[in-house]
């Protein structure tokens, strides 16, 4: 899960017309019984979003050009939310650009109507006016909507990136037991098998990779000069994998800036451990 921004007052075309304006409307008056016209939520606003989050999932980075399709997931639920059975769902934001995310349909299905907060939930917005929600009861950085006190965080109005860590069994955990963070864990289901195998698939290649190159140069089959050389390029690849166009980018930080812990002291011997921290020292100082 990283950051973005996302201009909240530069909605997609569908999401400023009088179509739009008039679905808005009918929302208000039948609220969770409302027909949420998926033309004006998603099929405008998917590229829009898949641009804006580089096609990747908000919540697991998952990148699924290849596979299944994105959707686009409302951060508040517009119809019904399990936590609070009575309540008739954030209805009115069900074509707001704040509350549209991208999503994989693993992390959608997970988190569905889900929607816990630690303060009191709002039910009805107040309209401006024209008879539309005022910016205070649509926006999802608004007092009106951040008293809630939502333990899902958002990745575009949350810095999400001080609430995680992962670790080198390719788990993610809260940082300092965060419960926004233990909770957007459990909605999503962010440690699920399937993300666990894919993240530590980067890593054991990774790590091959470097212990290949060390048993070739201890066996005399290269020269330091092509190990040292080899080495380099495997660790630029690791700082590559920082990239936020990178899928689990987020992972990837945590691999290059813990490389000790993900990398070095998987290696047998204290002889070899010492190797493989001196040469990334090198290359840190871009002395490799």
């Amino acid at each position: 899960m990283i950051s973005i921004k996302k201009d909240f007052a530069l909605a997609p075309t569908t999401l400023t017309t009088a179509e739009r304006d008039t679905s808005i409307k009918q929302a208000l008056i039948e609220k969770n019984t409302h027909k949420f016209k998926s033309k004006i939520y998603r099929d405008s606003t998917l590229i829009a979003l898949e641009t804006l989050y580089q096609r990747k999932c908000a919540y697991c980075e998952t990148d699924t050009t290849a596979g299944a399709p994105m959707q686009v997931e409302h951060y508040r639920p517009k119809a019904k939310v399990t936590e609070a059975q009575l309540h008739e769902g954030y209805y009115w934001v069900g074509y707001e650009w704040s509350n549209l995310l991208l999503s994989c349909s693993k992390c959608n299905n997970k988190k569905r109507n889900h929607f816990p907060i630690a303060g009191v939930r709002v039910s009805t917005p107040t309209l401006n006016v024209n008879g539309f929600p005022d910016d205070a009861s649509r926006l999802a950085n608004s007092p009106f909507f951040l008293n809630e006190q939502p333990l899902l965080l958002h990745p575009e109005i949350d810095p999400v990136e001080d609430f995680f860590i992962f670790k080198p069994d390719g788990k993610i955990e809260a940082l300092n037991n965060n419960p926004r963070a233990i909770e957007t864990i459990k909605t999503c289901n962010l440690n699920r098998k399937d993300l666990i195998i894919k993240r530590l698939k980067i890593l054991n290649g990774l790590f091959n990779e470097i212990q290949l190159e060390l048993k070739e140069l201890a066996a005399g089959t290269i020269s330091t000069a092509n190990a040292r050389y080899s080495i380099k390029r495997i660790f630029q690849k690791i700082f590559s994998l920082q990239n936020t166009d990178k899928e689990y980018s987020r992972f990837g930080y945590f691999l290059f800036t813990k490389f000790d812990n993900f990398f070095t002291e998987r290696f047998p011997t204290a002889q070899q451990q010492d190797a493989v921290r001196k040469l990334f020292q090198l290359f840190l100082k871009d002395q490799l």
